[in-house]
């Protein structure tokens, strides 16, 4: 990834050798909707495997690890020989498909970790493929991602360790990915700090028009119209009797509350414009 040099390993970890999102019909040659695939019936000593996984209740954008295990020890031959490809898919739940390819003829992955970027039930599975047919499918499993106060951070459990930015990995769109970072403002108020990283090196005008309507399409997804809502006269007045922390240079766009939390969508027009959010217990003033 091409953060790898500014972000933590943390969420780096396991993605040697896997490729970009991939579309089932680039693996399937089917761009008709064939939810339920007729796959074959596994020949005795053919290979099966299975898909795991270090949890299956996952905080909104908490690193996920997955794994894939064999039912006997097999070399990367065995596994090319059996199968072209192997797709790890997941069904969120609208219904949508979306896979990664973690296995094809010249790159194999057994370890791979995803953050989940919405609340919600998904059902995850593996499947291989065989001159563009499925031919074998993995059990499914069951995921519960959550949220709390504030995405999926509770602010009773607030770190103590601040300014850390972490890399929100996005196995299914590497164009959206999160970075956030924790603070104490002067006061010792909580907050925390949540923007996209500009991996492509876009133009910063370009890069902040885009970004800025993505934050905002993101936050309303999760917690739903705005309270003051932009260019709403009342913005600036509200943030700053409101909330705690002002950064220099900050101009309020948008502002959420919650029972818990008070989010704020600010630009930032310090050299050149940026856009992040900011979120602050609500009993923090």
């Amino acid at each position: 990834m091409k953060k790898a040099i500014l972000l933590p390993m943390l969420c780096l970890i396991t993605l040697c050798g896997c490729e970009k999102s991939t579309e089932l019909s680039e693996i399937t040659g089917n761009t008709g909707n064939n939810e339920n695939p007729e796959t074959e019936t596994p020949e005795n000593g053919s290979l099966t495997f299975q898909l795991h996984t270090d949890k299956t209740t996952c905080n909104l954008l908490d690193l996920t690890v997955f794994s894939i295990s064999f039912n006997r020890t097999v070399s990367m031959l065995d596994i090319s020989h059996q199968f072209d490809s192997i797709a790890w898919i997941v069904e969120d739940k609208d219904k949508n498909l979306h896979s990664f390819r973690i296995m094809e003829q010249n790159e194999k992955t057994f370890l791979w970790s995803h953050c989940f970027y919405y609340p919600g039930e998904y059902k995850t599975y593996l499947a291989g493929y065989k001159d563009q047919k499925e031919t074998l499918r993995s059990d499914t499993l069951d995921l519960q991602v959550v949220t709390k106060d504030f995405l999926g951070w509770k602010w009773n459990e607030f770190p103590d360790e601040t300014g850390q930015r972490t890399g929100c990995v996005n196995l299914f769109n590497s164009d959206f990915e999160l970075t956030y970072y924790n603070q104490l403002s002067d006061n010792g108020v909580p907050g925390w700090n949540l923007y996209v990283f500009n991996s492509a090196g876009e133009d910063e005008q370009a890069f902040y028009e885009n970004s800025s309507e993505i934050l905002y399409r993101y936050i309303t997804k999760i917690y739903g119209a705005p309270s003051i809502d932009r260019n709403s006269p009342e913005l600036t007045e509200a943030f700053t009797a409101d909330f705690d922390y002002h950064p220099g240079y900050a101009i309020p766009l948008a502002i959420w509350e919650t029972e818990q939390t008070r989010i704020v969508q600010l630009r930032i027009d310090d050299s050149w414009p940026t856009v992040r959010i900011y979120a602050e217990p609500l009993s923090g003033k």
